[in-house]
C-alpha cells in the first residue's frame, strides 16, 4: 500500500549498473565512482517521487560530508540505455545528481533484476540541468539556522496516504524526519508505518537526531 517502504536495502545490481554506466561516460564524471566505492549509498527509497521509475538513494551522513557540494546545480544524465534480458531490448536509464552527489536513478520498462548490467549504451547521453528542487519549495518556511542544518540533496517530496511530506533527514532502518507544508515536524517510521508529531523546534530535532 505504501510503495516507498517496499524496499530500503540497496541491491548489488544497482551499484554495478551505476559503475558500468559511469565508466563509459567522459572522465569528468569518473569522480562519482569514488562515491560508490567509498560507501556513500546506504539504501534506497522506492516510489518516493512522481518521476516514473525513480529510486532515491539514502546516504551515510559521515561520507556525505566528503562529497556534498551545496552550491552545485542539480542535473541528470539522460539518454542512456541499458539492456533488459526479458524483453531483449534496450530501455531508458537516467542518473540524478544533486549537490554533487548521486541522488537516485530512474529505470523505465523493466525490473532491475532483469537488467544486463554489463550491456549499456551511453553513445547518445546528455547532461540536463534540473530546475528548482523540492528544497526550494520549502525554503521560505525555514529559518537561516535551520537551513544550515539541512542538506538540500536530502530534501524531497513524498506522498503518504494522499498527503505530501518533505523528507529532511534519514534516521535508522529507513525511518526519517519530515515536515509538511505547515512546518509540522514528524518522525516517520515504516515498521509499523507511523507519523508521530514532534513538538520541538526544527533546529533541535535536526541537531539531536
Amino acid at each position: 500500500m505504501f510503495g516507498l517502504f517496499k524496499r530500503t536495502k540497496i541491491e548489488k545490481w544497482e551499484t554495478d549498473l551505476l559503475q558500468n554506466v559511469i565508466i563509459k561516460l567522459p572522465s569528468e564524471y569518473s569522480s562519482f565512482i569514488n562515491q560508490i566505492n567509498d560507501g556513500l549509498l546506504r539504501g534506497v527509497l522506492v516510489s518516493a517521487s512522481d518521476i516514473l521509475g525513480y529510486v532515491a538513494f539514502t546516504f551515510h551522513p559521515n561520507i556525505l560530508k566528503k562529497y556534498d557540494k551545496k552550491k552545485e546545480q542539480d542535473f541528470k544524465l539522460t539518454n542512456i540505455k541499458v539492456y533488459d534480458n526479458k524483453s531483449l531490448s534496450f530501455v531508458p536509464y537516467e542518473i540524478y545528481i544533486s549537490s554533487g552527489t548521486i541522488s537516485g536513478y530512474s529505470l523505465i520498462g523493466c525490473k532491475g533484476q532483469n537488467v544486463d548490467v554489463g550491456k549499456v549504451d551511453v553513445s547518445g547521453f546528455k547532461k540536463k540541468i534540473i530546475g528548482k528542487s523540492d528544497y526550494h519549495r520549502i525554503m521560505y518556511i525555514l529559518l537561516e539556522e535551520e537551513k544550515k542544518l539541512l542538506n538540500p540533496s536530502e530534501v524531497y517530496s513524498i506522498l503518504i496516504d494522499g498527503k505530501e511530506y518533505f523528507h529532511l533527514k534519514d534516521l535508522e532502518d529507513g525511518d526519517f524526519i519530515g515536515i509538511d507544508e505547515n512546518k509540522v515536524i514528524y518522525r516517520i517510521t515504516h515498521n509499523p508505518l507511523e507519523k508521530v508529531v514532534i513538538s520541538k523546534k526544527l533546529s533541535e530535532v535536526l541537531e539531536g537526531e
